[in-house]
């Protein structure tokens, strides 16, 4: 070894490495297909009487405990992985879990420590717990841990990482990575080494490094809580946290509406989209790749699952101009993917608990520039946008890795096949919902002819358009036209969303089909009379249309 430390540190210090691969090449060159045409042993240890659990690599099946080969192993190689997706064919939610059988490295056997144990030969890697953690893109529970990593002893790092829960008739992975650094000399010499000389030792060689793994499965519990702070979840739809910044508002749920709030004390409400076979008949409720058919697919299933609301439709979730909603082409489109995707995932999405709002009255369309928008109780309406302005707004809000929005018009509908299906899961016929929503949405909502009496003296009121506002009480004995502050009244709110009927109008995303008037806005206002007044209800405007009695509401997924 010191022959070989100082000819690393000579004149020729790159020499070795490009002749282990180099030799590595040759090797491989011969093995390659050998090697991957058995990078798995196969042995019978599967708990398949139970749950009918099924592991796969590149769709070809596999038995436990399952035997991973790396057959190659060199300084600064790219990430070597190897995925086995894990399905479960039950009726059961399954925990994931797997223990190491063996690993051997470069043709030795080495000793398996646990952590916080002690190794009792010379030739050992110790085994870490691994950790919980959250997919920050999906909202999944995942578990995390090595198997090597110890950087003083090897070059190289070997990773685990596993779904916490398989769903029923759903699928889960695990993955094994292998990262060999190539920033220690002296370590990429020893183990280049030893590598090198194993394959030239036993030419017949498939692996570098074999690693046998068991899968374990039981039956769970309980569904695993995704997200920090807790949230409630089920096998339909897991809500998740958009920044540490959110926690779970107390007291309420996914039955009622599940609320949550950030630090300045904006709230949003899941929208639950159950993933279900029921929801998404075409689209399958296994997709991975995300093609632009499959996003057809789920659109197209959405559609399908909210075609009550969709009835006599003249509006779609298609561009039509950068003036429009300040988007491009590609904008709109990536968008709306990066919805549909988040949609599907994660089994819902975010609305604003309110209207947007802001501290100061606006009585006119004046400048937008460094405003963020809140959702708060007691704002005035964020009103006097164009829906240009109102997506760019939105867009503001903070949501770490997920995105800021004005609703789609499929999220608008997605909002009351929500309101519906919790409504008719607390006893309410579903017709009688199905009209409160598509016919007269006055008894929930603050419309013209709406009639009702605010005690809160927190609550302000205007009957002049918003030009000049009042402290509660108020009492509306007739029809009229009086805009609110946002939640203003607990009976306009349903499932915890409140003023989506009446108040203020509000801009979406959706083309109106009519290119005089191409933007959208949904859900009638305090103006609104017998015609508009539910919240199914749908206008248009112009591209730089800006009024009195239109808002917007922020969507986040």
């Amino acid at each position: 070894m010191g022959i070989l430390r100082k000819y690393r540190k000579s004149n020729k210090k790159f020499g070795f490495k490009k002749f282990i691969i180099l030799l590595f090449s040759l090797v491989m060159t011969t093995f390659a297909w050998f090697a991957y045409s058995k990078i798995l042993n196969t042995y019978l240890n599967l708990h398949i009487a139970a749950w009918d659990m099924e592991y796969y690599i590149n769709d070809e099946k596999k038995e436990n405990p399952i035997g991973i080969d790396f057959p190659i192993l060199y300084p600064q190689m790219e990430e070597q992985t190897v995925k086995i997706d894990i399905k479960n064919n039950g009726e059961a939610l399954v925990d994931i879990d797997y223990h190491i059988e063996s690993i051997t490295l470069a043709g030795v056997t080495y000793e398996l420590v646990p952590e916080g144990e002690q190794n009792t030969t010379e030739n050992f890697v110790n085994i870490t717990v691994p950790v919980i953690t959250q997919d920050p893109e999906t909202g999944e529970m995942l578990a995390k841990g090595y198997i090597i990593n110890d950087l003083e002893k090897f070059p190289f790092t070997i990773e685990v990482e596993h779904s916490l829960q398989v769903l029923p008739n759903n699928s889960g992975y695990l993955t094994v990575k292998a990262n060999w650094i190539g920033d220690n000399d002296e370590l990429d010499s020893e183990w280049g080494y030893k590598v090198g000389k194993y394959f030239i030792d036993n030419p017949d060689a498939t692996s570098a490094v074999n690693i046998s793994l068991s899968i374990d499965s039981y039956q769970a519990d309980a569904e695993i809580q995704s997200g920090a702070g807790s949230l409630p979840s089920t096998v339909a739809t897991r809500p998740y946290l958009p920044t540490s910044d959110y926690s779970k508002l107390d007291g309420t749920d996914l039955d009622t509406g599940l609320v949550i709030k950030d630090s300045l004390g904006n709230e949003y409400v899941w929208i639950e989209v159950p993933k279900l076979a029921s929801t998404y008949p075409t689209a399958g409720i296994n997709i991975k790749e995300f093609t632009d058919e499959e996003y057809t697919k789920i659109e197209n299933d959405l559609q399908a699952y909210t075609a009550t609301y969709r009835s006599g439709a003249i509006t779609s979730d298609q561009y039509y101009s950068d003036e429009a909603t300040g988007l491009t082409s590609t904008a709109y489109s990536e968008l709306k993917k990066k919805m549909l995707k988040s949609v599907y995932q994660n089994g819902g999405f975010y609305i604003g608990r309110y209207e947007a709002g802001i501290a100061t009255v606006r009585k006119n369309h004046t400048s937008v520039a460094g405003l963020v928008p809140q959702s708060q109780a007691n704002l005035y309406p964020f009103n006097y946008v164009t829906c240009s302005e109102a997506q760019a707004l939105a867009n503001r809000v903070p949501s770490g890795e997920k995105t800021s929005s004005l609703m789609f018009g499929i999220q608008w509908n997605l909002v009351q096949k929500f309101i519906e299906s919790k409504a008719v899961a607390q006893g309410t016929n579903i017709s009688t919902i199905q009209s409160l929503l598509k016919t007269n949405s006055t008894s929930w909502g603050n419309y013209e002819s709406t009639k009702y009496e605010i005690t809160d003296g927190n609550v302000k009121y205007s009957t002049n358009n918003g030009s000049t506002w009042f402290n509660a009480p108020y009492n509306k004995t007739s029809s009229g036209k009086t805009l609110l502050t946002a939640g203003a009244i607990g009976t306009f709110g349903k499932q915890n969303v409140f003023d989506l009927a009446g108040n203020v109008w509000e801009w979406t995303l959706e083309y109106s089909s009519n290119t005089s008037n191409p933007c959208t806005i949904r859900g009638g206002a305090y103006e609104s009379t017998s015609s508009e007044n539910n919240t199914n209800t749908v206008s248009n405007g112009y591209p730089s249309f800006s009024y009195f009695s239109i808002g917007f509401r922020v969507s986040i997924y």
